[in-house]
């Protein structure tokens, strides 16, 4: 295979709980990650090295990480087959290399990962997809303030009747 998938991450709302019950259905041997943001699950004979973590949004997900020599070309090419960008190289601690994310034609979330290189060039992305992400991190636009309301004024009401008196006994 020429880009072997090269690392998947599983992650929900407690990476903690997670990383408890992979460990003990497979026994998986994990490892803190160097900047403690994930247990690092280390890869046995035919397997891939992974992750378990707790979900920056609180989603359950897994994603998988197909291995590339240049993440920026590979985001050029998947866009150009229509596929979007959805995360761009970003470096990973400690001379890990880099990753990136698209999106494909169905709407599934993958991630490249470009073992340790010098930084790869920014990728641009479409012109759909940079305003979807614009609108997405673009701060909310200021509201006019409302007009104050005048005071409320008391309402009307019928006129009382007058009170009856208690017959005394």
């Amino acid at each position: 295979m020429a880009h072997p998938v090269a690392w998947f991450q599983i992650s929900g709302p407690d990476g903690g709980a997670l990383e408890a019950f992979y460990g003990s259905l497979f026994g998986w041997r994990m490892e803190p990650s160097p900047d403690g943001s994930m247990k690092m699950v280390a890869a046995d004979k035919g397997g891939i090295n992974g992750g378990i973590a707790t979900a920056p949004d609180g989603r359950a997900n897994v994603t998988v990480y197909v291995g590339v020599s240049d993440v920026a070309d590979h985001l050029k090419k998947i866009q150009d087959a229509g596929g979007a960008v959805a995360m761009p190289p970003m470096q990973l601690p400690e001379g890990m290399g880099w990753i990136a994310g698209f999106i494909d034609p169905a709407g599934n979330w993958v991630g490249l990962w470009q073992q340790g290189a010098p930084p790869p060039a920014p990728a641009k992305r479409t012109k759909k997809a940079a305003k979807k992400a614009v609108k997405k991190v673009a701060p909310a636009k200021p509201k006019k303030a409302a007009k104050k309301a005048p005071p409320a004024k008391p309402a009307k009401s019928a006129k009382a009747a007058p009170a009856k008196k208690k017959k005394k006994k």
